[in-house]
């Protein structure tokens, strides 16, 4: 009994100093680092790698930032570099024509030598499908609307919902069972853009990260009928799609949105002097019973 009792003592002095902590970095400036705190020596960390911009045109929607995540010993007082990948530029418009200019990928995030989440996908050529990502971005109508929707939570983005499909950007999997590791904020999926309208519809951007419900949102296509960017740290942009019935004109896409760095860290810290000294009193008390109820 009495060592039960001296084990949960022990155990409360180490406790009570025990530093939960977090960190978010969603600015793309360069120069940044985590300085690891005193008497942390392991973290759990996620990334996810800037957005897809959204293509011109009857093309697909950009595919949301791959998404990381582990956990990892490290050193107290260390700078550990951190980047946040920068969400890719939309295309522009194009006038009758299927070029494709000015569209690009989203750039990785990183965690120093530890982690790294490249950014989500593009298009490369003239009638290709949503882009890949962590989720795909939504597919494009080469004839027909609405275009695909961006796939959320790891998912492949949606088809063509009327018509003539291009192909659907691919996601890398269902990543729910990653953010559960996470507790010290809430971690889900955010939701993907709406294909959009139009005679050849673009799709809709893939789905990012929200964090306690918020989080970036990528941009729309240029027309208030083009596809919409994804909700989240991460999201594709939308693609800009095409109405023959308007004119000629390859609508231009929006930009993805900006990455993601997140790190929770629990410090295991030693016992202060007064929570010593009280676990001693405790102790003390203790022994003062045990001799008394000996004699």
């Amino acid at each position: 009994m009495l060592r039960s009792i001296i084990g949960l003592l022990i155990a409360f002095a180490f406790s009570c100093n025990a530093n939960a902590g977090f960190i978010t970095y969603t600015s793309i400036s360069a120069g940044q680092n985590f300085f690891v705190p005193t008497n942390v020596t392991s973290v759990n960390v996620l990334t996810i790698g800037g957005g897809g911009g959204g293509a011109n045109g009857h093309q697909g929607g950009g595919g949301a930032g791959f998404l990381s995540t582990g956990t990892f010993a490290v050193t107290p007082g260390n700078l550990i570099p951190i980047v946040v990948g920068v969400g890719g530029n939309g295309a522009f418009d194009a006038v009758n024509s299927n070029a494709i200019v000015g569209l690009t990928a989203g750039s990785a995030s990183s965690f120093g030598s530890f982690l790294t989440a490249l950014g989500g996908g593009v298009v490369t050529g003239v009638n290709q499908g949503g882009h890949n990502g962590s989720s795909g971005g939504g597919a494009a109508c080469n004839g027909g609307s609405l275009g695909g929707n961006g796939g959320i939570g790891g998912n492949n983005g949606g088809a063509c919902q009327s018509g003539s499909s291009m192909p659907i950007g691919s996601g890398q999997g269902n990543y729910a069972g990653l953010l559960t590791s996470f507790v010290d904020n809430v971690l889900s999926a955010g939701a993907g853009g709406a294909g959009g309208t139009g005679t050849h519809a673009g799709g809709g951007g893939a789905g990012g990260i929200l964090i306690n419900g918020a989080g970036a949102v990528a941009g729309n296509g240029a027309q208030s009928w083009s596809g919409k960017g994804g909700t989240g740290y991460g999201a594709g942009g939308g693609a800009g799609g095409l109405d023959v019935w308007i004119n000629g004109t390859r609508y231009g896409g929006g930009n993805g949105a900006n990455g993601l760095v997140y790190i929770e860290y629990i410090s295991a810290s030693v016992p202060e002097p007064a929570t010593l000294a009280l676990m001693g009193l405790g102790l003390a008390g203790l022994g003062f019973r045990q001799r008394k109820l000996a004699t």
